[in-house]
């Protein structure tokens, strides 16, 4: 049986998978994190209504579910032509290498001054600690919207955070202290 060797545990990794076992090809995942991070439903933890294992599932089931094998290890050197990968715990090869690791592997310059929803999945309470930070001294100004270049189609864009400011608008509608905040959305464009 061809054996393939996936990198990544997200959404493309975790497809890949599935999609591979489907075809009768046996599957080693490699994730640096025991669960699959549910992007699209982390716009609920920054004001409270989910939590990190709200929007979780572990790999393991997945795994089981679908039959294919889970390695949980921090990759640090990928020999594409080799088919392999040197991680801390061990070294894996296969008939067929499928890098899916996604962007959260760059570091930009200057990342660290900020928090980003579509960032490390660690991210998302850490940005609802700051907004309840703000909420218990009763007011303060919040910036949220995302960068990118409007003049390149291929640019990967900020994520949802168009809903993140809504669902804080209405948090603090809710708690009666809209009026206390300035909340600002900035974007790379005109019109965003």
């Amino acid at each position: 049986m061809a054996n393939a060797l996936v990198l990544g545990g997200g959404f493309a990794g975790v497809e890949a998978a599935i999609y591979l076992r489907k075809h009768n090809i046996d599957v080693t995942l490699v994730s640096n994190r025991d669960y699959f991070y549910i992007y699209p439903t982390s716009i609920w933890i920054p004001t409270g209504e989910a939590t990190m294992k709200d929007v979780s599932v572990p790999l393991a089931d997945l795994a089981k579910a679908h039959g294919f094998k889970l390695v949980i290890d921090e990759v640090r050197e990928i020999r594409s032509r080799e088919h392999r990968a040197l991680c801390a715990d061990g070294e894996y090869s296969a008939d067929y290498l499928i890098i899916a690791m996604g962007s959260g592997k760059m570091k930009h310059k200057g990342d660290e001054h900020f928090l980003s929803i579509c960032g490390k999945p660690e991210e998302a309470p850490q940005i609802k600690d700051r907004i309840d930070a703000l909420i218990e001294k009763g007011s303060g100004k919040i910036a949220m919207g995302f960068g990118g270049n409007p003049k390149d189609p291929s640019n990967v864009r900020g994520g949802p955070a168009f809903e993140v400011i809504f669902n804080l608008h209405n948090r603090l509608k809710k708690l009666g202290i809209r009026d206390q905040f300035e909340l600002t959305f900035f974007a790379p464009m005109e019109k965003p």
